[in-house]
């Protein structure tokens, strides 16, 4: 009789300390894993790497300095983006090429960090400004994602950034800064599209709340049965994705799951939660995930753009039908985030928790 080949290499079972090292560490101290620890094991309807590709959107941002014809033609094409998909790609962003390229480097280079490097940043709050971890932000108790991630505010917390990589300080603030610049453009295109003043999102970001997260697929032994992230949507209002080449992020477009493939030089945008209470539920945030593979290693950047802590969100009133109402109740941004960050069941949840049925 042929021997089963997991029964004499199962992987030795690792305990809690050893999880919350991570998925690097775990991959790089168990080199002869062929089998995906229990506790990464999902329920999953059917395998997620059976999905199909779909093409969103693609939007080229030129348009929106050029005349007056092609710019109200520009406007149009990511409003439609913005209440049908959710999703959307930008070319011609104006964004160098060279920048991305350097900020996917310095995040790889943070990743190979020590574990005792990494560790520094590891917390249970999902609020800290820097914070390093695996799996989801929440540290409620949860089966496990294949993901580890690095995560930061923006320009507020600039000196608790790590000064290591040397150079990881210097690189993500220019990058944060033109990202920020792209968000505002968007924006700006986004009000517009709502029928609102041209600076309304801005204005109503203010000095804005923008958060880094940067996640580390490795390689798994059993990518039919796990995820690298739960299905969820963003709770900010703008964020841009940009990735290291390798496939992974899928989109729900219609209550089917679709894979969208990376494009070079391309950055995908999506709405988040608070651009659909914003637009008072007509812009929909989309829930997306990630999948993992059993041969490259994906990293990914994404950047969210949402108001300031203390700010309330609310629907805008020029929004607000007087026949419909209101659709979602008002809520601080920090206690928004709370409420998100904190459920281990993600999709919707949190927007579903603050829904006025009318």
């Amino acid at each position: 009789m042929e021997q089963n080949p997991y029964s004499n290499k199962e992987l030795e079972i690792p305990n809690d300390d050893d999880y919350k090292k991570g998925v690097k560490n775990l991959v790089e101290t168990s080199p002869q894993m062929i089998k995906l620890p229990s506790k990464y094991v999902q329920h999953l309807d059917t395998n997620p790497l059976s999905t199909g590709f779909v093409e969103v959107p693609v939007i080229d941002l030129s348009g929106l300095n050029g005349p007056s014809h092609v710019r109200a033609s520009t406007i149009k094409a990511i409003s439609s983006a913005c209440e049908h998909w959710g999703f959307f790609r930008i070319i011609n962003h104006g964004i160098k090429m060279s920048l991305i390229e350097e900020m996917l480097s310095v995040t790889g280079e943070f990743f190979d960090l020590s574990l005792e490097e990494k560790m520094k940043y590891v917390s249970d709050d999902v609020m800290s400004p820097v914070r390093y971890g695996t799996s989801l932000n929440s540290s409620k108790k949860h089966s496990l994602y294949w993901r580890d991630y690095f995560r930061h505010y923006g320009h507020q917390s600039f000196h608790l950034w790590p000064l290591n990589p040397p150079n990881y300080r210097n690189v993500a603030k220019e990058y944060l800064e033109e990202i920020w610049e792209l968000a505002m453009k968007l924006g700006s295109a986004i009000s517009e599209g709502l029928g609102l003043d041209v600076g309304y999102l801005e204005k109503s970001l203010g000095l804005g709340l923008q958060i880094l997260a940067a996640n580390y697929y490795p390689p798994c032994p059993e990518p039919h049965k796990t995820l690298g992230l739960a299905a969820h949507s963003d709770h900010g209002a703008i964020t841009i994705l940009m990735q290291n080449g390798v496939d992974g992020l899928q989109i729900k477009h219609k209550e089917t799951w679709f894979g969208v493939q990376h494009v070079p030089d391309t950055f995908l945008v999506n709405i988040g939660d608070y651009l659909e209470i914003l637009s008072n539920g007509k812009y929909k945030s989309v829930e997306h995930r990630a999948i993992v593979n059993a041969e490259k290693t994906r990293i990914s950047v994404a950047v969210g753009h949402g108001p300031e802590l203390l700010a309330a969100v609310r629907p805008a009133s020029p929004l607000v039908d007087e026949r419909e109402g209101v659709h979602y109740r008002p809520i601080t941004y920090k206690d928004y985030i709370r409420l998100q960050q904190n459920s281990t069941v993600r999709g919707k949840s949190a927007l579903q928790a603050i829904k006025i049925s009318n």
